[in-house]
């Protein structure tokens, strides 16, 4: 069952932490949202596959508010492409590369961050009693 509160609060900490990011250096990162799904799967559950879902439904969520303010800021203000999508979009050739280092580059990451947040919340949790 997907808990929406760990959901809303991973992207909430994507939002918080990109926004200082942006007001300090002027640019936009991937990190924040990374930061939130990794969040997203410590409060959802301490199995790593529901902390890989979360991390993923962070990431969607993220994306969803990402996405169009990059836009609006790269043809607003110049500004550049998100980081790391800077160094790794002038190597690509062909519009399929282009779509598949853009769906790898935001999903993957948020699903091993959600699942290692789960994994850290495993570790830490007590050891049941005999």
């Amino acid at each position: 069952m997907t808990r929406w509160r760990a959901v809303a609060l991973g992207v909430l900490l994507a939002l918080s932490s990109e926004s200082l990011v942006f007001v300090a250096t002027g640019r936009v990162t991937l990190v924040g949202g990374v930061a939130g799904s990794a969040l997203a799967g410590y409060l959802a559950s301490d199995e790593v596959a529901e902390g890989a879902w979360h991390g993923m439904l962070g990431a969607l969520a993220w994306g969803t508010v990402l996405i169009p303010a990059a836009v609006v800021l790269a043809l607003t203000a110049g500004a550049a492409l998100p980081f790391p999508f800077e160094y790794v979009m002038p190597q690509v050739d062909t519009a399929g590369e282009a779509t598949t280092a853009l769906l790898l580059g935001t999903t993957l990451p948020n699903v091993v961050a959600g699942g290692v947040g789960s994994a850290v919340r495993w570790r830490l949790s007590p050891a049941p009693l005999p």
